[in-house]
C-alpha cells in the first residue's frame, strides 16, 4: 500500500499525537475529569479520521491506481453477444467477469486501429486468460493492433496474436478457458 513511501505519510507526526492523546484519556479519567477524557476521546477519533482519509488519498495517489470502468447496459449485451452462455453462468462468476473486463478496459493502453468491439473481445479473453492468476496488473501493457486481425503486446512483439473468437457450443466457463485463443493469450501473459 505505501509503495516504499512511507515518509510521504507523515506517520512520525501522527502515531506520537495519537500516543500523546489516549495516554491523556485514563490521566484525565484518575484526576477526574471525565468531560476532558471525554472531549479527548472524541478529538482523537476525529484527528484518525482526518489521518486515514489523507493516508487513503496518498496511497491511491503514490500506487496510480485508475477505477474500474462500469460496464453499460450497451457492453453487457456485447457481452452476451461474445459469449451467449454468459446469462446461464452463476451471478459470481457473471461478477467476476463483468469486473475484470472493467479493470482491463481502465488499465490497458491501446495503439493502431482499434475497434470497440475488439478492445472489449480482447478484454474478455484477457480476463478467461487470467481467471485463475487472480488480479494481474495491466496498468503498463500496450495493445498494438496489426494486420488482419491479429494484435501484440508491446512488451512481447515477437507474439502475434489472432482476435479472439469465441465458440458459441461452448456453453461453460471450463470450456472457454480451454480455447484456444485464450491458452494461446495466457502463454503470452505468463511470459511478460
Amino acid at each position: 500500500m505505501t509503495n516504499g513511501s512511507l515518509n510521504s505519510y507523515r506517520f512520525s507526526f501522527w502515531i506520537p499525537l495519537f500516543a500523546g492523546l489516549l495516554i491523556l484519556v485514563p490521566i484525565f479519567i484518575w484526576s477526574g475529569f471525565i468531560s476532558l477524557a471525554k472531549i479527548d476521546g472524541f478529538v482523537v477519533l476525529l484527528l484518525l479520521l482526518v489521518a486515514m482519509r489523507k493516508w487513503f488519498a496518498l496511497a491511491k495517489t503514490n500506487n496510480n491506481r485508475v477505477e474500474r470502468i462500469q460496464l453499460s447496459a450497451n457492453d453487457l449485451f456485447l457481452l452476451q453477444q461474445i459469449i451467449p452462455a454468459f446469462k446461464k453462468w452463476s451471478v459470481a462468476e457473471q461478477r467476476i467477469l463483468i469486473d475484470q473486463i472493467g479493470l482491463f478496459l481502465a488499465e490497458a493502453q491501446f495503439k493502431g486501429a482499434w475497434t470497440s468491439k475488439a478492445q472489449f473481445t480482447i478484454g474478455v479473453a484477457v480476463a478467461l486468460a487470467t481467471w485463475d492468476l487472480g488480479y494481474v496488473n495491466k496498468q503498463h501493457w500496450v495493445l498494438c493492433a496489426s494486420e488482419n486481425d491479429t494484435y501484440y503486446i508491446a512488451q512481447d512483439p515477437t507474439a502475434i496474436l489472432n482476435a479472439p473468437v469465441f465458440a458459441s457450443s461452448a456453453q461453460s466457463l471450463s470450456a472457454l478457458l480451454d480455447s484456444e485463443s485464450v491458452l494461446v493469450l495466457k502463454k503470452v501473459i505468463q511470459g511478460l
